[in-house]
C-alpha cells in the first residue's frame, strides 16, 4: 500500500510541475508574440521549489506532517506561483 501511495504522490507532483511548466511557456509565448514583459522567469523557481518541498516530505515523513524545510519550500513556491500568476493575468488582460 505504501508503494501505491508513493507512486500517486510522485505522479501528482509531476502533474503540478507540468502545469507550472505550461504556465511558464504561456508567459514566454505571450512575451515573444506581444513584445511585452510578462515576467515569465518568475515561473521557474516554483517549478523547482514545489517538487523540492514534496521531496523533503517523502524523505522525512510521507504523511505531510511537520517538516519545516518542506513547509518553507512549499510556502515559497506557492507564494511565488501566486505572485507570478497575478502578474501574468494583469499583463495579459491589461492594466485596470
Amino acid at each position: 500500500m505504501k508503494t501505491v501511495a508513493f507512486v500517486l504522490d510522485v505522479v501528482s507532483w509531476l502533474g503540478v510541475t507540468l502545469l507550472v511548466f505550461f504556465l511558464w511557456r504561456i508567459a514566454r509565448f505571450y512575451e515573444r508574440s506581444s513584445r511585452e514583459t510578462a515576467y515569465s522567469w518568475l515561473f521557474l523557481p516554483p517549478m523547482f521549489l514545489l517538487p523540492a518541498g514534496a521531496a523533503f516530505y517523502w524523505v522525512e515523513d510521507p504523511t505531510f506532517i511537520q517538516s519545516l524545510w518542506g513547509d518553507l519550500l512549499l510556502f515559497a513556491g506557492g507564494g511565488l506561483l501566486l505572485f507570478a500568476s497575478i502578474l501574468l493575468h494583469q499583463v495579459m488582460m491589461g492594466e485596470r
